[in-house]
């Protein structure tokens, strides 16, 4: 059974379509949604964003946000994110993400 998800920043849509499921960072942890999930809004931490729908899988990352889940639908509206072409290049990104949080600030 599928749901339809809707995943975008205030300047862009990087996923609009169907989901059999999606696994989200929240704040303490990852959590899935699958459909007819129960209604809730959930806060998005900084992580890896999964949409399968079959055997084709999305991914996107993300940095903060909120995601509203209703029985038919989800919509996550991301403070800031990036598609990534797989796994791999999800991570790098992710951990490009974390570095700059990190980053020592210089002071002239």
């Amino acid at each position: 059974m599928t749901f339809s998800v809707l995943i975008s920043t205030p300047d862009k849509i990087y996923y609009n379509g169907l989901a059999d499921s999606l696994v989200c960072p929240g704040p303490e942890g990852y959590f899935g949604i699958l459909a007819r999930h129960a209604q809730m809004v959930a806060a998005i931490g900084t992580g890896i964003i999964k949409v399968s729908l079959e055997s084709e899988i999305k991914l996107i990352v993300v940095d903060g946000g909120v995601a509203e889940v209703t029985h038919e639908s989800t919509v996550i509206l991301a403070d800031s994110a990036v598609l990534a072409v797989d796994a791999a290049d999800a991570e790098v990104k992710l951990e490009e993400i974390l570095a700059r949080r990190i980053a020592p600030v210089l002071v002239h």
